[in-house]
């Protein structure tokens, strides 16, 4: 009877099969190593990415910042102009009421037509002569407050009928008046209180 020894065989093919696990284990390892060193790099690709994005968009806020700053000083100034130029509106506008107001009393002086010396003689010249004059002429919204001298009673009380009458003022009262001496002439001191009518109340009355 032949015997066939078979161990060697069995410990060449125990070999391989060894080898062949220790070559698959490398292999894996080797591809779990370039799997993980491909993601780590696709990471950092991703993470530098990001970061300049970030420093992109920081750079970008700081223009827009500074540029919204600058904005922000533009509507300053435009509001602190306005505001300046609303003042000198309203200066402006107060001023022309303040010299039509004055103007309007000027008109409503009383005033005596005198002739000259010798009414008959060719040359003769009628001058306006003035019966009454302003002092001091203060006015606070609506409210005025007139002072002067007039040379009698009658021609005070004349201007504060045509003060009525002229449809621009109302309530109007004599608050003082006196007897007071210029020129060697009694003359007299007086001070007026009335109401300046705004447009809009003389609108209505019309």
């Amino acid at each position: 009877m032949i015997r066939i020894n078979l161990l060697p065989y069995r410990a060449a093919q125990k070999k391989e099969n060894i080898r062949r696990q220790i070559s698959i284990f490398v292999l894996a390892v080797i591809m779990v190593v370039g799997t993980l060193v491909y993601y780590n790099i696709s990471l950092n690709n991703d993470i530098d990415a990001l970061n300049t994005q970030i420093k992109n968009t920081k750079s970008m806020l700081a223009r827009l910042e500074k540029q919204a700053k600058k904005v922000d000083e533009i509507k300053k100034a435009f509001n602190t102009l306005k505001q300046k130029t609303d003042v000198i509106k309203n200066l402006e506008t107060n001023r022309k009421i303040a010299v039509q107001l004055l103007d309007n009393m000027t008109t409503l002086v009383a005033e005596k037509v005198s002739a000259s010396q010798s009414e008959t003689s060719a040359d003769s010249d009628s001058k306006p002569v003035k019966r009454l004059w302003f002092t001091n002429f203060q006015e606070n919204k609506d409210k005025i407050n007139l002072q002067g001298i007039a040379l009698d009673n009658k021609t005070i009380a004349d201007f504060m009928s045509r003060l009525e009458a002229s449809n621009l003022f109302m309530n109007v009262n004599l608050k003082t008046i006196k007897q007071q001496k210029v020129n060697e002439l009694n003359l007299k001191n007086f001070e007026i209180i009335c109401t300046r009518i705004s447009r809009n109340k003389l609108a209505k009355k019309k």
